[in-house]
Formats: structure tokens, sequence, C-alpha cells
């Protein structure tokens, strides 16, 4: 039997670099070899913290490669192209996937979640979730496809037009930081970017954040209204999931202004009656982003696209890699905060 290389997840917080039988192509499928694979943040706290669906799991959902096996009816790739993959595999059959909304599927897979992914030198990926990789792309970019297009996906949940000016960024890890790209993509004239990290600040300005606000030393909504003549911001991305953020992004809000969430929640949100009053007399409208879409509103093709004419970098976000096999020392250090990163990634 042929075998590979994995970082395993035995059990919670329990990582094993091992090797795992070989992936066998189905008709309608491919394995990849697989050239990079970025860490989630999720996968940091679900491996150590939350848990997983079941073990043994080869987590892993940010990832790229070549093609090196293809099933007999694999009709649209060929060995040796090299593409991203889109993690999520829809039902196809639920009231959401008959509407086109295949990521908020009833019933779906998941690559890196509740079947094997990314961190192992080859993945099993059905055909239709490939998405070719241009040349003049390179590895560490593809494999931020992914969190690009997540970003995205928030950026139109918000329907942005000519007339927003301003636009906030709640927490600046990756998600947020793609975001801030996308922001400015999109015509907004001021990004600002709220965190506690000068880490992240360094990249947020470097990437073309207007502002930064630093929580450790203000209420973000009292700069923010500040920066607006007290009128708040058009729209706002809470990315970080944090309790106080969201509070403060509906402090911040415009008249008419509008909240995108995209970051998993830390703990119970409680509103205070000024926030919920805020909401009311304002009319702020929140909403929720969850993933990204291919298909025929191809998110993944739009960011690929994007990072092919220079208009999106995700080189700055990347801030670390390491070989697989360092994979336990890797998300022990992320989860007990041994170092600063933004995002890191694993190379073969």
């Amino acid at each position: 039997m042929d075998v590979m290389q994995a970082a395993v997840l035995e059990s919670l917080g329990n990582w094993n670099y091992r090797k795992m039988p070989m992936p066998e192509c189905g008709d309608h499928e491919v394995v990849i070899q697989t050239k990079r694979s970025g860490i989630c943040s999720t996968d940091v706290v679900r491996s150590m913290k939350t848990g997983f669906y079941r073990y043994p799991i080869i987590p892993g959902h940010e990832f790229c490669g070549v093609v090196v096996h293809k099933g007999k009816n694999v009709s649209t790739f060929d060995i040796d192209d090299h593409v991203a993959v889109y993690p999520l595999m829809p039902c196809k059959k639920c009231k959401p996937c008959t509407k086109g909304k295949q990521n908020l599927c009833d019933s779906y897979n998941f690559l890196g979640s509740r079947t094997h992914g990314g961190y192992a030198e080859y993945v099993l990926c059905p055909e239709e979730n490939l998405i070719r990789i241009q040349k003049g792309i390179s590895s560490e970019q593809a494999a931020m496809t992914e969190p690009a297009s997540v970003a995205l996906h928030g950026i139109k949940a918000a329907e942005l037009d000519a007339q927003c000016e301003t636009a906030v960024i709640m927490g600046l890890g990756p998600i947020g930081l793609m975001t801030v790209q996308w922001a400015k993509i999109f015509g907004v004239k001021t990004v600002i970017g709220v965190d506690r990290n000068e880490h992240r600040f360094r990249i947020a300005k470097e990437i073309g954040t207007n502002h930064v606000i630093d929580t450790r030393d203000s209420e973000a909504s009292v700069t923010i209204n500040d920066l607006t003549n007290k009128d708040g911001a058009d729209i706002i991305f809470e990315c970080s999931g944090s309790d106080e953020l969201q509070t403060q992004s509906i402090l911040s809000a415009a008249k008419g202004g509008k909240i995108v969430i995209l970051g998993n929640p830390a703990k119970n949100l409680a509103i205070d009656k000024d926030a919920y009053s805020r909401i009311l007399r304002r009319e702020i409208t929140i909403t929720g982003s969850w993933s990204s879409m291919i298909g025929q509103k191809n998110e993944w093709e739009e960011s690929l696209r994007a990072m092919k004419e220079g208009k999106i970098d995700p080189i700055p976000v990347i801030t670390h890699g390491f070989h697989l096999s360092e994979a336990k020392q890797v998300m022990e250090d992320m989860h007990f905060k041994k170092f600063e990163f933004s995002k890191v990634h694993f190379y073969f």
C-alpha cells in the first residue's frame, strides 16, 4: 500500500506526524500533491481546545497543489495542473444549495474538518472544488485564496457603493487584513483598522490602512467618531469575534450604516441598552457573512485574478513558514502565543 506523510490530530491536543494511506481517486476526483497549506486560527483553537468532529483527522482547509492523479471522468483538469481547492463540499439537494448558496448548505462535507484536508503530502479532492491557478501566481499566494475569498464575500455582503467614505476593520488578523485590501479596491476612501497588536499594525499600515486604533489606549468608538466628525463609519467589518469589538462596532456605526460580521464569536454577546438603542435610532443593519462562493459567483477566481493583476497582495500577511513535520510544536506555540504571527504556512 502506498503511503504519505501527514500531520494527524489523533485526539484533542495530540498531534502526530506519521504515515497515512495514500488517497485513491473516485471517478470525479483528483489527488493533488500539496505545495502550501495555511493554518487557520480555527484549526489552532479546535485542535487544542474545542475539538473536531472526529479523530483521527488531518486538518487544513487553506491549501493549493498540483494534480498528480485523476479519476476516469475528470475532464476539466489534467495532470500537472496547479490548483487551489475550495474546501466546502455541498450536498446540492438542500434549499440553500438549490438557491445557489452552497456556502450555506445544510448537509455539507468539509476538507480539513469533517474529512481529511491539507496538512498532508497528498489530498483527495472533488474535481468541481478545484480552481485553476494562472501562471505568475506563487504557491504562497495561491494558498491565501481561501482567506482572500472569505474577505471578498464579506465585502460583497456590505454592498459598498460610491457613497461609502469610511470603513472600519475590527480585528486585523488575516481575514481583517485581506478585508482592508478589498475595501480599498472597492473604492472606500478611508479605512480604519482596530486591534491591540503592534505586529498587526505594522502589516496594516504596509497594505494601505489609513488609520489604526489601539484598543489598549482608548475605546475604538470614541476615536472613530472623532475621525468621522461624530458621524460614525459607513461600513464596519467585525473580523475579531471579540464581544468587546462587537459592541464597539455598534457604537461606531453611522446613521443608516451597516455592520458585517465575519469573526467567529469567542463568547456570548450581551448588548447593553445604549448599544441596542443605537441600532434602533440609527437604523443600523447587521448582517452575517459566511465562507465564500464558487460556481457562477466564483469569488475564488476573482481573488486569484486580483492577485495576478497585483491588486491584492497576500504576501505581507504571511509571516512564517514551517515544514509540516513541525506541526505539533507550531500548533502548541500558536495556541499559547509563544511568537507573534499573522498567517502561518506549512510547506512540504
